[in-house]
């Protein structure tokens, strides 16, 4: 056999994995756009709303809002002020100051009159020292826990120390919340007796003007970065997240905000530090702590906008976050691989768990081999360009109806936006998202590879 014929046998059988790579994709995709469509009628038709739960009424149960800051500056004012405004009254706050080395605790300090206090803690989770707590004389409901720099995951395992609330809403400094976002949350607690987590969409707030913590305009991003970066967001809050809740695979809910049930996160221990992460992390170990105990649970997201928060501005902070997310992807993966193939949760451990892997995080690998095998079949004569060509199309038209298909769900559904020429702009940037800054983004996800494989230092 030539040297001829094994690049060609190399060619057409890597050509045919594609195929088959494509196909498991276009089932997937189906699967899930199923499951969401079940998931919508089932949050909106067989499930109490906020508006019918008296929570005047009834015995609402209490929340803890924790919230991790770190050198978030004057900024912190809004995500606290969007918190205190928010429409559920049975709310405290505890903002946790991780070491900040600006004057982001003198602003907290002065606008909120903190003043000394003590309070008990559980002692449930690993022994953390506070250097104070301090209790706001501005409104009751405030408490900011001063402490050495220890990280995100050691910041919320703080506040849960300290925590009084039954369900814990556990949210980013730069976040702001939604006055109605607790209570569409605490809602599906109330409607859900075995739900131990839940999150909802997050949608990026650099183009909203906002005033003590209330948003006064909001306008669609203005630049082509971060209208990609909310076309992303729509398609994996709208569309992928709320698809596998239906069907108990969901994998990670967002850090920006989400609500557990105080007992679940104590049931493991609370946060861990040991990948970046820590959203993904969590709910892993949940997965893993209830099927191991064969405890009954759902852990699940919401397509409603329940907060902003801020997204990369440029392409070099948007290279060093999706560089951190594959490495903390494949952290999480390493850490977790003995839920592959779970009896307890066949839907996560044989086809969310295996999706992850096969169709996301070796989707880079995967894309950097086939351009690899297409420039070698072009120079040795073997490349079909009518194979390539309806190979490209079928890729891009894919992504371009599951874009197209999250702006409509998210405009018809939920009002995500409020005017047609804004659906019609994002829509667009979905149409141009696969040439170009789909390429970019796998290469950035093979850095994370190779930092991953190579132990190199994480940038944030």
């Amino acid at each position: 056999m030539s040297m001829h014929d094994i690049a060609s046998m190399i060619v057409r059988s890597y050509e045919r994995f594609l195929h088959a790579h494509l196909l498991l994709a276009f089932v997937v995709y189906m699967f899930i756009l199923v499951s969401q469509r079940k998931h919508f009628r089932h949050l909106k038709v067989k499930s109490f709303t906020n508006d019918q739960i008296p929570f005047d009424l009834i015995h609402a149960p209490c929340v803890t809002l924790i919230m991790p800051v770190h050198n978030e500056g004057p900024a912190v004012i809004d995500s606290i002020e969007a918190a205190l405004s928010s429409d559920y009254r049975n709310l405290e706050i505890i903002v946790v100051n991780d070491g900040s080395l600006d004057d982001t605790f003198s602003i907290i300090q002065e606008r909120y009159a903190l003043i000394l206090t003590t309070r008990d803690r559980a002692r449930t989770l690993p022994d953390i020292q506070p250097r104070g707590i301090y209790q706001s004389q501005k409104d009751a409901r405030l408490l900011l826990i001063d402490k050495e720099h220890s990280g995100k995951a050691q910041s919320l395992n703080m506040g849960i120390e300290y925590a009084t609330g039954d369900l814990l809403c556990c949210m980013d400094g730069d976040s702001i919340m939604l006055p109605d976002a607790l209570p569409k949350l605490v809602t599906k607690f109330i409607n859900e007796p075995k739900l131990i987590a839940l999150g909802g969409a997050v949608a990026p707030s650099n183009q909203l003007s906002i005033r003590d913590g209330r948003i006064v305009r909001q306008e669609i991003s203005t630049t082509f970065l971060e209208k990609i970066q909310v076309v992303e967001y729509l398609r994996s809050f709208t569309l992928w997240r709320t698809g596998w809740s239906y069907v108990d695979g969901l994998l990670i809910i967002s850090g920006a905000m989400t609500v557990f049930t105080k007992q679940a996160l104590v049931n493991i221990g609370g946060f861990k530090s040991d990948t970046v992460t820590e959203d993904l992390d969590v709910v892993l170990r949940l997965h893993q702590y209830y099927c191991e105990h064969q405890i009954p649970y759902h852990v699940w997201t919401i397509p409603n906008v329940i907060c902003w928060t801020r997204v990369p501005k440029t392409l070099s902070q948007l290279r060093k976050q999706r560089i951190r997310w594959m490495i903390g992807a494949l952290q999480c993966l390493s850490k977790f691989r003995t839920l592959i193939g779970n009896q307890q949760n066949p839907v996560l451990g044989w086809f969310a768990l295996p999706h992850l892997i096969f169709i996301e995080v070796f989707a880079p690998v995967i894309e950097f081999l086939g351009l690899l095998v297409l420039i070698a079949s072009a120079v040795m004569g073997l490349l079909s360009y009518q194979s390539a060509i309806v190979y490209g199309f079928l890729i891009y038209a894919l992504t371009g109806f599951y874009s197209w298909n999250s702006i409509y769900a998210g405009d018809i559904y939920f009002k995500n936006y409020s005017s047609l020429w804004d659906d019609l702009r994002v829509g667009l940037v979905g149409l141009i998202e696969p040439i170009g800054y789909r390429q970019l983004d796998s290469i950035w996800r093979m850095i994370g590879w190779w930092k991953w494989l190579s132990n190199k230092k994480i940038e944030w």
